[in-house]
């Protein structure tokens, strides 16, 4: 056997090596398309807005073999091991239930209105091939927790005198007569607030009942808010008929799904409206689309704008048509914890609202659970003591009369503004003439060389137009005088004040007062003064 040269066993030995090396660096740069997905998936859960940009269901997939995602890439807040499957075709959707066993998956729920169904699994499945079909997620619904913890240093509650702050002093008995609000929540107890003549409660439950009268704590006290008639509870409306239907579990939560069977039983049974203290941040297909079909059917929904402190408002307040409420405390300011954003609608009282709780108890209810009921209370008075009108009709009236606050118009912290009842009761009757100070709001300077302005904003509470209406503005920057030549029912007017704030956190006050020409049905609201102060780092 000739011998290899020494030079060309190197040679050789070199080529192997960087044939082994390249491989290597090939196999560290460029994994496996499966490693590839795997850590692109991971960052995109890390780096998902923890509050904003609400999470969409699946849209339709393409036909073709449908597969069930990795449990680790669900969005938030959707429900583990769990999916709802939607279908255009009826023959579909019973081929699909029947399929189920075969499948190997559980049946949890059903809407044959809807044809949805949802199922859970146990092992990793393939659903096949499914034409006409959409699936998506079963949403986390959830009952806000009361947060008087969390509400601003010197927030005032409102205890039994809600109503007096809203402006009803007078007899109310007979409010909401006829007219039927279904309470979607926790159920509704046995209480004495709500045992009396003029309405009645019917209750259905759509869900396994908790031991006790824990979890039904929640839905009685919404329910009194509406229509109590004890002297610690007033209701808005009295005599309206409730339509409890409990939809959470025996913890207190549920789902997009069961919400979404809820809103249609209620439309379904005849309510006129229905209140839903209790969301979600899951943007579900199926419940957007029920809150359609009760629109459809002439059906208002009130509900909750969560209490997170968000600006973003949670669902179902956030579908169109559907009213967000949020929540203010007993000087008319918004609560820090109430959700703000473009779409909410009105603010209520939300803080310590004395509230019937339990069989027997009361408690001083707080958040956007309590707010929603003020209005769902108020849409079921004005439709019965207005029994030309509809829900809808009622409710554009309701938020057409509110109560101007913060900055001048419609704002994302309150809206169109804050419930006034006493007005929407009186929007019929001519010869009312009320000025008042709707609001003081401060905005920063936006500019270096310019001071920060506070907002003078004055509203004709009245039902006739005000004419020559004086205003006395008080400030750091001295004494203001304007005059407001007409001023028709419901407008605003706002009067910018330069106002220099200290550095050091020292407040500056500013006293606004306005008097008019007419004899004012309400002096109290005539003169408003606030104080202003730099935030501090």
């Amino acid at each position: 056997m000739p011998r290899i040269p020494r030079l060309q066993l190197i040679l050789s030995a070199l080529f192997v090596m960087a044939v082994l090396v390249g491989y290597w660096l090939t196999r560290t740069l460029e994994p496996p398309e499966e490693q590839t997905s795997q850590r692109s998936a991971q960052p995109a859960a890390q780096n998902r807005p923890s509050t904003l940009a609400p999470n969409k269901p699946l849209t339709r997939p393409a036909r073709g073999t449908h597969h069930v995602a990795p449990q680790d890439a669900i969005p938030r807040f959707a429900i583990a091991n769990e999916r709802i499957i939607r279908f255009k075709d009826e023959s579909a959707y019973h081929k699909f239930l029947a399929s189920l066993k075969d499948r190997g998956l559980r049946l949890l729920g059903k809407s044959d209105r809807l044809q949805a169904v949802r199922f859970g699994w146990s092992n990793p499945f393939s659903l096949g091939d499914i034409d006409g079909a959409e699936l998506g997620y079963n949403y986390l619904v959830t009952l806000p927790v009361p947060p008087n913890a969390e509400a601003q240093a010197g927030a005032v509650g409102f205890g039994p005198n809600a109503l007096s702050w809203l402006g009803i002093d007078n007899d109310n008995t007979l409010w909401g007569k006829g007219v039927t609000v279904a309470v979607l929540d926790s159920g509704v107890n046995d209480h004495t607030a709500l045992n009396r003549g003029n309405g009645k409660v019917t209750h259905t439950v759509l869900t396994e009942l908790a031991e006790g009268d824990t979890q039904l704590g929640h839905g009685t006290a919404v329910a009194s808010i509406i229509s109590g008639d004890h002297p610690r509870t007033p209701g808005v409306a009295p005599a309206s008929d409730l339509l409890s239907i409990r939809i959470t579990d025996a913890q207190g939560s549920s789902d997009s799904f069961t919400l979404a069977e809820g809103i249609l039983l209620a439309a379904d049974s005849g309510a006129d409206i229905i209140n839903i203290s209790m969301g979600s941040y899951g943007d579900s297909a199926l419940v957007a689309e029920a809150v359609q079909y009760a629109q459809g059917k002439g059906v208002v929904i009130v509900a909750s704008s969560g209490n997170e402190g968000m600006e973003a408002i949670a669902y179902p307040a956030a579908y169109d048509g559907v009213i967000a409420v949020g929540a203010v405390e007993g000087n008319g300011s918004h609560l820090h914890f109430s959700n703000s954003g473009e779409n909410l609608d009105i603010s209520a009282p939300g803080f310590q609202v004395s509230a019937a709780w339990g069989e027997d108890q009361l408690t001083a209810f707080s958040g956007t659970s309590a707010s929603a009921p003020f209005v769902s209370g108020a849409i079921a008075a004005t439709m019965s003591e207005n029994p030309h009108m509809t829900a809808q009709q009622a409710a554009d009236l309701v938020l057409r009369v509110t109560n101007d606050a913060g900055y001048p118009g419609d704002d994302p912290a309150y809206g169109s503004g804050i419930l006034a009842l006493d007005r929407v009761a009186e929007s019929g009757t001519p010869g009312i003439y009320d000025a008042a100070i709707s609001s003081q709001f401060l905005i920063p300077a936006d500019d270096a060389t310019l001071l920060p302005q506070v907002l003078v904003t004055v509203q004709n509470q009245g039902t006739e137009t005000l004419i020559n209406s004086l205003v006395n503005i008080v400030s750091p920057s001295g004494t203001q005088e304007v005059n407001i030549s007409s001023l028709a029912p419901g407008q605003i007017y706002t009067i910018r004040v330069p106002v220099a704030i200290p550095s050091n956190g020292d407040p500056v006050s500013v006293n606004s007062s306005v008097q008019s020409a007419e004899v004012d049905k309400d002096t109290r609201n005539n003169s408003r003064s606030d104080s202003f102060a730099q935030d501090q780092p």
